[in-house]
């Protein structure tokens, strides 16, 4: 009988194929997790509102560790159990540090997405086209976003940047890698920034502190660099066939990619394995 009673499922490129959908696959492999007693739970970049329409699908999900760990949340009570945000100042510092650049701005504020734009329009350009109707669906577009923020800081849990190329990026990275704060590039040519003290291996800890487990008997999947801290901290871990050379580095095994139901494989023959 299997050890592990928990599975954490990055969502981009390990739980959703290449086309953002859930297969059939790994639809029915969550249920039958869940029907032998199992927790499985979504550890993503994500914020709340990005995730509903996932959630729809698997209604059976309570525990998210979202937006790269700085948001633990129970669905089932709407109960935010941890949360740690990007300080103030480094909001601020980094709002001054991409101002001329040709740079789009994302943010999560109590598990919404925002952007400081009008509308998609930019989304080609920086390679996110094929995100656009989950931002359309998810996310409230306001140009004047920062305006607000000047006159009255508000909580902002992740910052994501967007740049139109891949130098500018890593220019700013590396610029950033000087302050206190943890740094993902992702998708696109984009960077993902949360506080020093978060990501995703961190809030699973969390979670199992709250859910009285211990981290060994979790499992965790992933595909990216937001996900090196969590295929780390877990008892056991897989990277997808389509990860990153340092999630497959960082992970016990390399499954099927996201589009041949890696998750699937390992909730059979490692979560319920007999």
């Amino acid at each position: 009988m299997s050890k592990y009673r928990l599975i954490a499922l990055d969502m981009d490129g390990t739980l959703l194929n290449s086309e953002l959908k859930l297969s059939e696959g790994n639809r029915s492999a969550v249920e039958r997790a869940f029907q032998a007693g199992k927790q499985v739970i979504l550890s993503t970049g994500r914020c709340l509102s990005e995730i509903r329409d996932t959630l729809k699908q698997l209604p059976q999900i309570r525990y998210l560790v979202c937006e790269n760990g700085s948001c633990v949340y129970d669905c089932k009570y709407d109960q935010t159990i941890h949360v740690d945000p990007v300080p103030v100042e480094e909001i601020r510092y980094i709002l001054d540090l991409v101002k001329g650049e040709r740079c789009v701005i994302q943010v999560f504020h109590e598990n919404q997405s925002y952007f400081n734009q009008p509308n998609d329009h930019w989304t080609d350009a920086y390679r996110v086209g094929n995100y656009r109707g989950v931002y359309n669906r998810c996310s409230v577009w306001d140009a004047k976003l920062f305006n607000r923020y000047g006159e009255r800081p508000f909580r902002i849990e992740k910052i994501n940047l967007y740049f139109d190329n891949v130098r500018t990026r890593e220019r700013i990275y590396a610029i950033l890698q000087r302050r206190p704060l943890k740094l993902a590039n992702s998708f696109g040519y984009m960077l993902e920034v949360v506080s020093e003290r978060a990501d995703k291996g961190v809030g699973l800890q969390k979670l199992c502190d709250h859910l009285g487990l211990d981290i060994s008997e979790t499992i965790a999947m992933g595909d990216s660099a937001n996900d090196l801290e969590i295929l780390q901290a877990a008892g056991f871990s897989a990277a997808m066939g389509n990860a990153c050379p340092e999630a497959k580095q960082a992970a016990d095994v390399v499954t099927e990619d996201c589009d041949h139901d890696g998750v699937a494989k390992i909730i059979d023959e490692v979560l319920l394995a007999d």
